[in-house]
């Protein structure tokens, strides 16, 4: 099988940002190219003796234009597809809530493809690579462009498996992920994002124990430079995670404990006494933050109910509300740092067959420290540090007449207590102020292939 391309490149400026976002958008376009070359010279590839190990390519994906509608302006990522929660209000002159709009939006983005590839066993392992790219961009300016999903090579014994590359994050718990449609996927109360790692589990029977360390990409902490993976580079710790599961025919159930350290700084700008310029000097003050969560599926004839619960400190880069406060340099150069620590919990029910396919997601997130005082001078690093709690009620149903034509409708109902700001001489503090909520409304076509 043959395959012509002609790409034409537009000559612009090197510095011009026209000439580099259609760069990017047409090496996004080779790369897809590549990928479906392959799988097509693989379907064509000459039938070789049937005692010769094997190489096999499957190629997947699917397209899903989403239509939403939202009663008030949100807090939200890639033109507001992603929603965490109803943003606050913001009066004007007169009193009225600008934040009290309406809006809409339409958006394929979530398209997305897939190529696995099967590779003769090695090492007595039967082993695969994963290759996964949807159109969400790695950032909001990159906004329909590929984006790298998955990258993994798997590697699976009679009693172990090692995947190492980029996956979900384990606290994101996999295997009992909600039922929704739209790529918020639960946030801010289920985890959402993917890390590059290595993660090894232990079969013993029914039970499989799991390590993993972790490291971060497109899912990054927050601190005094905004995102970045530096913080957690700097601390020469990947972040780290164990999790013990059981796994019945019906029944799965698992617990986890998630540890990571972040370096915020290495150096600091300050006065001394006797200096009438800031001097700068090194430090190295890090903060380490803990999370467990339980978390569980039950099958029972065509109705799935899965759960998770989190209790945890500074989870900003899973999409949950929390972070942490860095108070006043000392004498020696380093800071003090304190977490702000978040409660979620999440149940979602829904049919599993037939065409007819309704379900339920509900989820409430809770500041743990709302209300705690904090220094004037203090810096805060983190999402909802104002926010009490938030809660979301999210009805669906998808209809299924086919296997590759799928279509879905959702209404989703989020809310969050906001507090206001009550200073107190050197020291300030939040507390319960209003309740906002916003109404979205999703309509959704898949097509799988």
């Amino acid at each position: 099988m043959a395959f012509n391309a002609h790409f034409h490149f537009i000559c612009a400026d090197k510095n011009s940002n026209l000439f580099v976002k259609l760069m990017i958008k047409q090496l996004s376009a080779l790369a897809i190219f590549s990928a479906l070359t392959v799988a097509a010279a693989a379907q064509d590839a000459p039938k070789s003796d049937a005692s010769e190990p094997q190489w096999t390519y499957k190629m997947s994906g699917f397209v899903d234009p989403q239509f939403y509608m939202d009663t008030r302006e949100v807090v939200s990522a890639r033109e507001e597809q992603m929603l965490f929660y109803p943003a606050p209000k913001v009066l004007d002159a007169e009193g009225n809530d600008i934040n009290a709009k309406a809006s809409n939006n339409a958006l394929a983005i979530t398209a997305r493809i897939s190529l696995k590839i099967n590779a003769p066993d090695a090492l007595n392992a039967k082993i695969f690579g994963y290759l996964e790219g949807d159109f969400t961009g790695a950032t909001n300016d990159g906004i329909n462009m590929l984006r790298l999903r998955h990258a993994y090579l798997n590697m699976r014994w009679q009693k172990s498996n090692l995947l190492l590359g980029q996956y979900w994050h384990p606290m994101v718990a996999h295997e009992v992920m909600p039922g929704t449609r739209p790529l918020n996927m639960g946030i801010p109360f289920h985890p959402y994002s993917r890390y590059v790692q290595a993660r090894y589990t232990q079969y013993f029977g029914s039970l499989e124990l799991s390590g993993i360390a972790a490291f971060q990409l497109d899912n990054k902490s927050v601190g005094p430079d905004g995102g970045s993976t530096a913080y957690l580079r700097n601390s020469c710790l990947p972040e780290l995670n164990a999790q013990l599961c059981f796994r019945g025919e019906k029944l799965y159930l698992g617990a986890m404990v998630n540890y990571v350290l972040l370096q915020p700084r290495t150096s600091v700008n300050v006065i001394r006494w006797g200096n009438d310029e800031p001097s700068t000097y090194k430090t190295d003050t890090k903060i380490g933050s803990t999370a467990v969560s339980v978390f569980g599926k039950l099958n029972v004839s065509e109705l799935s109910i899965r759960f998770q619960g989190i209790y945890g400190d500074n989870l900003t880069e899973q999409g949950l509300i929390g972070g942490y406060i860095e108070s006043g340099l000392q004498d020696d150069n380093t800071f003090k740092y304190s977490n702000f620590g978040t409660t979620t919990f999440w149940v979602d029910l829904g049919r599993t067959k037939g065409v007819c396919r309704p379900g339920l997601f509900a989820g409430f997130g809770r500041n743990n420290n709302f209300g705690d005082d904090i220094n004037a001078d203090d810096k805060v690093f983190g999402r909802g540090i104002d926010i009490d709690n938030v809660w979301r009620i999210q009805p669906r149903v998808g209809f299924y007449p086919t296997d590759y034509l799928n279509f879905f409708g959702e209404v989703e109902y989020t809310n969050a207590a906001y507090g206001k700001r009550v200073d107190n001489g050197e020291k300030y503090h939040y507390e319960s102020d209003y309740n906002v909520g916003n109404y979205r409304f999703i309509v959704a076509a898949v097509f799988n292939f």
